[in-house]
Order: C-alpha cells, then sequence, then structure tokens
C-alpha cells in the first residue's frame, strides 16, 4: 500500500480531532463537576443517581416533617410541664385549705387563687403554633378550650394531630383537650370547679375527699406528658437516622456521577502532552517536502 501525503495528513487530524474532543469533555466535567450529566454518558450510573436522588429528596421531606413536629411537639411538652406544675399548686392550696386553722376568709382567698390559677390553664391550653391550636386535636382551627366563669367547655376532638415521618409512620405531636380532661376522676375542670366550691363554701371535709383525686388528675397529666416526651425522642432519632442515610446517599450519588478531579486533571494533562506531541511531530514532517530538496 502507498502512504501519500494525503493518508499520513489524514490520519494526523484524526488523531488531533479526537484528541481536542477528548480535552474538551474533560474540560466540560472539570467546569460541570459532573461526569455523568446524560443518560448516553452511562446509563447504569445515570438511573443508579436518580433512583437515589428520589430516595433523597423524599428523606428530606421527611427530615421537613419531623422538624416541624419537633417544633410543636415540644412547644406542647412545655405547655404540659406548666399544667402540671399548676395542678400542684392547686394542690398545696386544697392541703392548706383542708386545714381546721383556717377560716372562711382565708378559705376565699384560696378560691380566688384556684380560679386564677384554673384560668392559666386553660389560657396554656389554647397556645397557637401559626395558625393551629396545638390541644385542639384535628380540629385545630377552633379553640380548644372556652371559659365562662369556672365552667370550661372542651371544644376539640380525641384525634391527635401526626406527622408523617416515614412510609406508613405517623408520629403524635401533641395531646389533645379530650385526653388531658378526661382523668380517672372524672373531667378535670369539674374537679377543679369542685375544689373551688368547697373552698368558697368553708368546707373541709369536702377538700379532703377531694385531696386522693388530685393525686390522680396530676398523675394522669404526668402520664400524657411522658407519653408526648416519647414522642418527641422517637421524631428526634428518626431525624438523626434520616442524617445519616442522607450522608450516604449523597457521597452514593456523587461517586456515580461526579467528576473524580484528580482523575480529571490528571488525564487533562496526559491529553494535552499528547496534544502538544502531536503538533510538534506534525511541524516536524510537513517540512520535509519536494521543495526543501529544490
Amino acid at each position: 500500500m502507498r502512504v501519500t501525503q494525503k493518508i499520513i495528513f489524514n490520519n494526523f487530524m484524526r488523531d488531533v480531532n479526537k484528541n481536542r474532543s477528548e480535552m474538551a469533555e474533560i474540560q466540560s466535567d472539570l467546569s460541570n463537576g459532573k461526569e455523568v450529566r446524560v443518560p448516553s454518558q452511562g446509563p447504569v450510573d445515570f438511573q443508579s443517581s436518580r433512583v437515589l436522588e428520589a430516595d433523597l429528596k423524599k428523606v428530606e421531606q421527611f427530615q421537613s416533617n419531623i422538624s416541624s413536629g419537633l417544633r410543636q411537639g415540644r412547644l406542647a411538652q412545655e405547655t404540659m410541664d406548666g399544667v402540671v406544675d399548676n395542678l400542684m399548686n392547686i394542690k398545696n392550696d386544697m392541703v392548706q385549705g383542708s386545714s381546721d386553722s383556717l377560716g372562711a376568709q382565708e378559705r376565699e382567698s384560696l378560691a380566688d387563687e384556684v380560679a386564677g390559677i384554673r384560668s392559666q390553664i386553660v389560657d396554656s391550653l389554647n397556645v397557637q403554633y401559626g395558625d393551629r391550636y396545638l390541644f385542639a386535636g384535628t380540629n385545630s382551627g377552633e379553640k380548644p378550650f372556652d371559659q365562662a366563669g369556672a365552667t370550661v367547655t372542651n371544644n376539640s376532638n380525641n384525634k391527635s394531630p401526626h406527622v408523617v415521618a416515614g412510609d406508613g409512620v405517623e408520629i403524635d405531636i401533641s395531646i389533645t383537650g379530650q385526653e388531658i380532661a378526661n382523668t380517672p376522676v372524672g373531667d378535670m375542670f369539674t374537679f377543679l370547679e369542685d375544689v373551688e366550691t368547697a373552698l368558697r363554701n368553708n368546707n373541709g371535709n369536702d377538700l379532703n375527699n377531694l385531696l386522693e383525686d388530685s393525686d390522680q388528675v396530676i398523675n394522669h397529666v404526668t402520664d400524657l406528658t411522658s407519653k408526648l416526651g416519647d414522642n418527641i425522642n422517637r421524631m428526634d432519632f428518626m431525624f438523626e437516622q434520616y442524617e445519616s442515610t442522607k450522608i450516604t446517599q449523597e457521597s452514593d450519588i456523587s461517586e456515580l456521577v461526579d467528576t473524580n478531579y484528580a482523575q480529571a486533571f490528571s488525564d487533562m494533562q496526559r491529553t494535552q502532552v499528547a496534544y502538544e506531541s502531536a503538533m510538534a511531530v506534525h511541524s516536524k514532517m510537513f517540512e520535509n517536502t519536494l521543495l526543501n530538496y529544490i
């Protein structure tokens, strides 16, 4: 086969164009930060990265749900702690009022104090997060408790608000007003009304009879607070689990599609050396023409 100048030139241009194409691709990888940007650059890696990205978005949504749930749950827990403290203060007033050394006037003052604490409990249980009432159950648009004098009306339902914390996982983020008020000794606010009435009637015997009930009311609210705390701990744990999952998934996605900068810079240097060598050889080869010998 006769090797002509045209064949030599065509082979040279083919190699140079291939070299330049490789350099352009490497430069694109370096500037974009992605080695696999379209399916044709790596069908399996591209598909796997898409699946992982979809899972990652779902994890991030679960984390967002949990984060919102934690804010509401912690506010509800703080409120419940306050209710327990107020109930304990009422018990102290009951113990003090049941003493035979107290007269009608002192018990009347204690009754006023109990009425004030009851109002504090009602106000705290009407706490809002944004435009929703935390203790109204799923009836979150309506104030859970209305007070008229010594009477408290419960407008909440018995279905706790929850967040979706995972596939098929729902976690309650608060306690309903129905749960709080429905104590083993009956309605909590009816109990508080009975305490106030006994004090205003200067009736120490009725107060003594109600003291045992006060312990059950306090234990009931404390148990609900502990239940809420367990849910908060569960959400905290799941949030941290998702954080670890995100780190792993992001690393896997990067491994599949991101540019390996160390390798890319090495390839760029190698390709550039090959290109410069090809151009040097070309200039030497094409100096040798017949004109040089005329």
